[in-house]
């Protein structure tokens, strides 16, 4: 056997190389795999989610806000609105023509569905960017709303005076999420809401 290996040295080289490229190739299907199977198994759970809170709160009812948990009721809330203006031909335009409390509360479930300031404003347009700072205002968080508002300038597209700093967003988003930010937003959007419930009841 050792005679062989000496004369054969370069076959023991090849067979050792690939069972080495084969364990990282096995490893990398592997680990694709899980991801695949963790991503699927997010989003099933995501759509069961949302069919839930479909069930729960379209249409919305006086009772159901009442009754609602503080840790849904924004969620549920914005999906009635979201779903109402999935089936206009001009989303944007029917958006436009919603009360005021109904665009600034789902501006701030948008907000929360993208969890940081950085992907908020990088990934919405004006109509959407420019509300943040007003919405945040309308459910009692005007401390918070003006902490957000040198940032909402940074993204205005229409302020030509206010340079976009990197380095400022995410700290800002550091803080916010060690001060508990998207909770805060959640809760107090929630107590707006049963205190409004007028304002966004679309059943009896």
């Amino acid at each position: 056997m050792a005679e062989w290996l000496r004369d054969n040295w370069f076959y023991a080289v090849a067979f050792v190389g690939a069972c080495v490229v084969a364990f990282f190739a096995f490893r990398a299907a592997a680990k694709a795999s899980a991801a695949h199977k963790k991503s699927y198994k997010a989003e099933e759970e995501y759509i069961k989610r949302l069919k839930a809170l479909k069930e729960k709160y379209v249409p919305l009812k006086k009772q159901t806000i009442e009754n609602a948990s503080d840790d849904e009721l924004l969620e549920g809330t914005a999906l009635g609105i979201q779903l109402f203006l999935q089936k206009q031909e001009d989303m944007e335009k029917e958006f436009l023509s919603l009360s005021d409390e109904k665009k600034l509360i789902y501006t701030l479930d948008v907000f929360l569905s993208d969890k940081t300031l950085n992907s908020f404003f990088r990934s919405n347009t004006e109509i959407l960017k420019s509300r943040l700072v007003p919405a945040l205002s309308l459910v009692g968080l005007s401390e918070d709303a003006e902490r957000i508002l040198p940032v909402a300038k940074m993204f205005d597209d229409n302020d030509e005076d206010t340079s976009l700093d990197e380095k400022r967003v995410a700290q800002l988003d550091e803080q916010l999420e060690t001060d508990g930010f998207l909770s805060c937003v959640k809760l107090a959007a929630a107590k707006y809401i049963k205190e409004n419930a007028e304002v966004f009841v679309n059943g009896e």
